[in-house]
């Protein structure tokens, strides 16, 4: 391999679906990536499945990502190993005093033939067979990837709250207190989450894997824009006449000060709506879609009931001629593959009502989430994961005080700003916070990422069109050198920065940042690099 060379990465598996999922993954770092490597030699390979002779004519180097039981034993079988399966709690750094962790089923190879390439204190993930250059990851990533995101998509409606919505009367009507009790006895049951960050796990023993079994640096197009390491987004969910008409009018105050423009889901026909208060909002940032009459019952309607709701919301939002919706929230965070199916259909462009983490789903009763604080596109449309615990069940499902809800936000927004994600926070100004008397600490909260310089602050519609910029690009190597292209030929390259992953250690993934000058070239060799993280 060339000395100043960027690594080829072609990506194979035994099946379309599997392939999909290696696609994902290097689309989620966007990295350098083929799968159809023509006559260029293939000079690094990882693949889902034992590879074929078609897939790796040259002998190149290959991670090979088992896929089930029976390849772990031909594996075995070839190379005179043995195999240990057991329940583990994988913690894997991924930046400086950042980890991640899953808890999953490994397949550890174990043999005299094995060198560790990477490691936990109680685990090999990834072993290379000496004399070879052929590497073993002991977890189905891919597998376990897509369980995950299939898991996560769907939140079951469980037996009681179909029942409730069987009432001839909306939910609301049952009284707060009574249903914040029947909340707070099904959180009181509900296990600690043992994970953090599940599918950043995955990602990260994707890359890593790449990164220590390559040796070479690995050029990739940074998160977000202009060099920011985080992103912040503050949303609000109006669900009453008295939090339009007066919470609304504290919590912007707070964010005019702050020169902060949120998100404001709006139900359609819950309560009345004027002009005015709908103007007030849309200059004060977006307007999101928050059902019709936010009843609970959208999750168990058919598809076709679906799609005429959400389409209703949007219409008779954007009636005032004053905005346009193009986002949508679910009532109670409710979400399935079918409402998402239905809300792409009405024309919206993203969804955000997919938990990254829930204590207790008030549809399902458990716990729940979709394990990323990143964005992830579902067939087409963006959702972005709302990352934070959202002020109801801080505040009346954990009895917190507004402040101990504050310093629980931003004590989980240091793990999302360590890895780089989204901190999607959730304030009704039906609560608490929507009251004057609680603007200072409202004000504490988003001051936190208001003077952090590496925080970038957007409305969910902003989040959403930068995360599709983004995808809408790729790193072209060639002669040494790395370059962010894009698969249409109009799209501004404005904002986006590449980064060089170096190494990964004990504090997570080295990245060397490229001095470039200001312009539309963004040609990199390495012999520009420079340290610094």
């Amino acid at each position: 391999m060339e000395k100043n060379s960027y690594v080829s990465i072609t990506l194979a598996a035994t099946t379309l679906e599997n392939l999909g999922v290696l696609k994902d993954l290097a689309e989620f770092w966007k990295i350098p990536y083929n799968i159809h490597p023509g006559s260029e030699q293939v000079r690094f390979l990882v693949s889902s499945g034992i590879p074929s002779e078609d897939q790796n004519t040259q002998k190149s180097p290959t991670i090979i990502i088992p896929s089930g039981n029976e390849e772990c034993r031909k594996i075995c079988r070839q190379h005179g190993l043995q195999l240990e399966e057991k329940e583990e709690n994988v913690r894997l750094p991924i930046a400086p005093e950042t980890f991640t962790s899953l808890k999953t089923r490994v397949r550890e190879f174990q043999g005299a033939q094995l060198t560790p390439v990477l490691a936990t204190d109680r685990i090999t993930i990834l072993n290379k067979l000496k004399g070879t250059e052929s590497y073993l990851l002991s977890l189905d990533i891919v597998g376990e990837y897509t369980n995950r995101i299939r898991e996560g998509l769907e939140d079951p409606v469980s037996a009681r709250f179909r029942l409730v919505s069987l009432l001839p009367i909306p939910y609301s009507v049952i009284p707060e207190a009574l249903r914040n009790w029947s909340l707070r006895r099904a959180y009181s049951t509900a296990g600690e989450n043992e994970e953090n960050g599940p599918i950043e796990c995955l990602r990260t023993i994707f890359l890593a894997s790449i990164v220590l079994a390559s040796k070479r640096p690995i050029p990739r197009i940074a998160f977000w824009r202009q060099g920011k390491r985080f992103v912040m987004t503050v949303t609000h969910d109006v669900e009453s006449k008295k939090g339009l008409e007066q919470g609304t009018e504290s919590l912007l105050e707070v964010e005019k000060k702050l020169d902060i423009r949120s998100t404001w889901n709006l139900p359609s026909e819950r309560y009345p709506i004027s002009d005015e208060s709908l103007h007030r909002l849309a200059v004060a940032g977006d307007i999101g879609a928050h059902d019709t009459r936010h009843d609970g019952r959208l999750v168990l309607d058919s598809f076709d009931d679906m799609v005429n709701r959400v389409v209703q919301c949007k219409e008779k939002l954007e009636s005032s001629g004053d905005t346009i919706v193009v986002g949508f929230r679910s009532p109670l965070l409710q979400h399935s593959t079918k409402l998402l199916a239905a809300i792409r259909k009405a024309g919206y462009e993203f969804d955000s009502s997919i938990p990254s983490w829930e204590a207790l789903s008030p549809t399902s009763l458990k716990p729940h989430g979709i394990g990323t604080v990143f964005p992830l596109e579902v067939d087409g449309m963006v959702e972005i994961p709302v990352s934070l615990p959202q002020d109801h069940q801080l505040l009346r499902i954990q009895t917190l005080s507004p402040s101990e809800a504050v310093e629980q936000l931003l004590s989980l927004s240091r793990w999302i700003r360590g890895i780089g994600g989204v901190c999607v926070v959730l304030v009704h100004p039906d609560y608490e916070f929507g009251n004057r008397e609680h603007q200072l600490e409202y004000t504490r909260l988003l001051g936190e990422f208001r003077k952090d310089p590496e925080c970038d602050i957007m409305t969910l519609k902003g989040v959403a069109d930068w995360w599709r910029k983004r995808r809408s690009t790729f790193v072209d190597i060639s002669n040494g050198s790395a370059r962010i292209r894009s698969l249409g030929n109009n799209l501004d390259l404005g904002g986006l920065d590449l980064e060089i992953v170096v190494g990964y250690a004990s504090s997570g993934f080295e990245t060397t940042r490229i001095k470039t000058s200001m312009g539309d070239d963004l040609r990199l060799g390495l012999e520009n690099v420079t340290g610094g993280q």
